[in-house]
C-alpha cells in the first residue's frame, strides 16, 4: 500500500463518485479523534522537531482541508513560507507562533491568520503539548523552507 493510500485510509473523507450526500461525526473519545492516525508532519527530513499531524477532514467536494496538529514540549514546525493563507486555531496547551521577526503567544481558542508569503514558524517552549487546528486550501502550493 502507497503511502499517500496510508494516509488517506484515516482520513474523514467520504469516498464517492457520486454527489455527496451523506454527514459524518468523528467523536472524540480518550484524547483522540476515532479512526484518526497520525501521518508524519513532511514527507521529508526537515528543521522540525516532535510534531504530529492529523488529517480530519478533506474531500473532492470542499475547496479546504481542517487538519490537527500536536507539538511536543521542546518541538516546533519547519520554518516557511508560501502563496496561501492557512488559518491556527489553538485547541490544547499554548504556544509560540513565529510572525517574521515577531514571535506571538497563542492560547486557548486564540485564532491565528497567516497571510501568503509570510514566513511563519509554530513552537512550543512549554512543558505541556500545544495542539491546533489548521485550515488550509485543498490546492495549495509546496511551502518554501527556511534553514535558520
Amino acid at each position: 500500500m502507497t503511502e499517500r493510500k496510508k494516509q488517506e485510509e484515516f482520513l474523514c473523507e467520504l469516498k464517492t463518485n457520486k454527489k455527496l450526500v451523506k454527514s459524518k461525526i468523528i467523536r472524540f473519545k480518550n484524547n483522540r479523534w476515532q479512526n484518526i492516525k497520525s501521518i508524519p508532519y513532511k514527507n521529508k527530513a526537515g528543521d522540525w522537531i516532535s510534531i504530529e499531524r492529523f488529517p480530519l477532514i478533506k474531500s473532492e467536494y470542499a475547496k479546504f482541508e481542517l487538519r490537527y496538529f500536536e507539538i511536543a514540549s521542546g518541538g516546533s514546525s519547519s520554518l516557511e513560507y508560501h502563496n496561501h493563507i492557512h488559518v491556527v486555531i489553538c485547541l490544547k496547551g499554548k504556544g509560540k507562533l513565529k510572525l517574521g521577526n515577531k514571535i506571538k503567544i497563542l492560547r486557548y481558542l486564540d485564532i491565528a491568520y497567516i497571510a501568503p508569503n509570510e514566513i511563519h514558524q509554530l513552537l512550543n517552549p512549554y512543558k505541556e503539548p500545544f495542539g491546533f487546528l489548521c485550515i488550509v486550501d485543498k490546492e495549495r502550493d509546496k511551502p518554501v523552507e527556511i534553514k535558520d
